[in-house]
């Protein structure tokens, strides 16, 4: 290689030139020998393609290309592969061979890494993703709607012992008013199992709010519009105290709603002065017991005779409801790219239910109508699972209940929902007070005996986890009429009270079983 005469240079002063030239004199071997190593001349590089300009020894592996960030050391001469520094420019033999080898390393560099992550983004997109068992799918299925199919298998079992007298009209008719109260206990009762709480004291503050209403109502003549939002309010109080203890004071709620058990009981035989108290209004024992008027008369149904017009309408527009929102939630989940149940399972879910509910709407239609009670229990339903489903703090309730300390930590007010949760819980026991007392056209003071096992086993039965975090408004229902229908079924056949608590505790222990088996098996099979 030439050097470079420095008068020949353009521009360039004689005073300036001549230190320079001493410089490159000194320097020049060692440039050389660099530049001859790494480097091909300046004519050669100019014309090979940038995948040649790096000899085979020298190429970086991909894992290290990707580093291109990574600041070449100070005392080591920057690689044709790494990008040069802005603050040292590689040194070179003449004028445009340090634009050369620059350019020449950046494209290198650049084609290198670009074809890296071209090849991991490839990787990446044909990487076989983990597929979900089928067995961790049919567990999860089988714990959602297993409490749908045991209740078809008891409702048949029952069918069938007892000649087909449980489905009939009346039959069906006094099941949901003689068990109404227990189902809007379950209501509650679920929300306070999924925030991982238990509430014992139920049953006796729906017997103190119903003794309450019977002192306004009979003893006071408290006119029923006024006497039974009171009610509601002293449930709520009672609610209020016990979250207080709960939520603020940290006591755990299994021992404050014994507590509350305790002391709710003796209130309400104080009220009561122990002996009962009634009659009641008409509006209230209508409300408990009567039906809806046919404002539209009866239609012919063959051999089934008369059905009430109203109730069939009612049937049709829940059997829309049912298909409308099944439909609605499988195109969004198809639309998230979430996995969707096979199409059978699903026409499945629609067709199933849709039948069970037109027989309970033909059957009570053909009786007297629907019972008043069944319109209020209806518009809880649909209140609370909206509640629990769409809004923030049905959300943070199986926030709380999944995982407490990152519900704290994610910004729930886990004190403020707890305590709104026993409110809650306390209003609803004294709208079920009123329903009882009501029913019974009498308030006395064993009134709500054992209630509160009867909500909790409905809660469990529906498919409450233990430890909270899990569960259904609807499954809660459910659980309740499975409760009611072995009460009922098992006293048409004329069994003892102890055969029935037996059945009872043992449906509910294999619920329970069943859940956790559920739960043990999918974690094994997704791991």
């Amino acid at each position: 290689m030439s050097t470079t005469d420095s008068s020949s240079t353009p521009g360039t002063d004689a005073k300036d030139t001549e230190p320079k030239d001493t410089e490159s004199t000194d320097t020049t071997p060692e440039v050389t020998s660099d530049s001859t190593s790494q480097t091909p001349k300046t004519e050669d590089a100019a014309v090979t393609p940038a995948d040649k300009v790096t000899p085979a020894d020298k190429v970086t592996p991909a894992d290290k290309v990707t580093t291109v960030d990574e600041p070449a050391k100070a005392d080591e001469p920057a690689a044709v592969d790494e990008p040069a520094k802005a603050d040292e420019p590689a040194k070179a033999d003449g004028p445009g061979t340090t634009e050369t080898v620059t350019e020449t390393a950046a494209a290198t560099t650049a084609s290198t890494v670009t074809e890296t992550k071209a090849a991991t983004a490839t990787a990446t997109k044909t990487a076989p993703a983990k597929k979900k068992s089928s067995f961790s799918f049919n567990a999860g299925s089988l714990r959602q709607n297993g409490i749908y199919f045991a209740f078809a298998a008891i409702v048949l079992l029952f069918a069938v012992l007892t000649g087909g007298d449980l489905l009939q009209p009346q039959n069906l008719s006094n099941i949901i008013v003689q068990k109404s109260y227990i189902l809007i206990l379950a209501i509650g009762m679920i929300l306070i199992i999924i925030a991982g709480h238990i509430d014992l004291s139920v049953g006796s503050v729906l017997a103190a709010t119903g003794a309450f209403s019977a002192v306004l109502m009979v003893n006071h003549d408290v006119h029923w519009a006024i006497a039974i939002p009171l009610t509601l309010i002293m449930g709520g109080l009672i609610g209020a105290w016990q979250g207080y203890w709960v939520a603020y004071f940290g006591i755990p709620a299994f021992i404050v709603t014994l507590a509350g058990m305790l002391v709710f009981r003796a209130v309400t035989l104080v009220i009561l002065g122990n002996q009962g108290i009634g009659p009641f209004p008409d509006t209230v024992r209508n409300m408990a017991n009567g039906f809806t008027p046919g404002w539209f008369g009866n239609i012919a149904l063959g051999p089934l005779g008369g059905a009430d017009v109203i109730t069939l309408l009612v049937g049709v527009a829940l059997v829309a409801s049912i298909v409308w929102t099944q439909w609605r939630a499988r195109a969004a989940r198809q639309k998230l790219g979430q996995s969707l149940e096979p199409f059978g399972l699903f026409l499945a879910k629609i067709i199933a239910p849709s039948i069970v509910l037109m027989f309970v709407i033909v059957q009570l239609a053909r009786f007297k109508n629907l019972p008043w009670v069944l319109v209020l229990l209806g518009v809880l339903v649909v209140v609370y699972t909206l509640v629990t489903n769409r809004a923030v703090f049905g959300r943070h309730i199986y926030a709380i209940g999944g995982n407490i300390n990152a519900a704290t930590l994610s910004g729930v007010k886990v004190k403020q929902v707890t305590f709104w949760l026993f409110v809650n819980m306390g209003v609803l026991a004294a709208v079920a007070g009123i329903i009882f007392s009501g029913r019974l056209n009498l308030a006395g003071p064993t009134a709500g005996n054992s209630f509160e096992l009867d909500a909790i086993a409905a809660a469990f039965i529906g498919g409450a986890a233990v430890q909270g975090g899990v569960g259904k408004v609807i499954g809660a229902i459910t659980g309740g009429l499975i409760m009611a229908v072995i009460d009922n079924g098992m006293s048409l056949l004329g069994a003892g009270s102890e055969q029935v608590m037996l059945v009872k505790g043992l449906v509910l222990l294999a619920a329970v079983a069943f859940d956790v088996v559920t739960k043990r098996r999918a974690g094994a099979s997704s791991r």
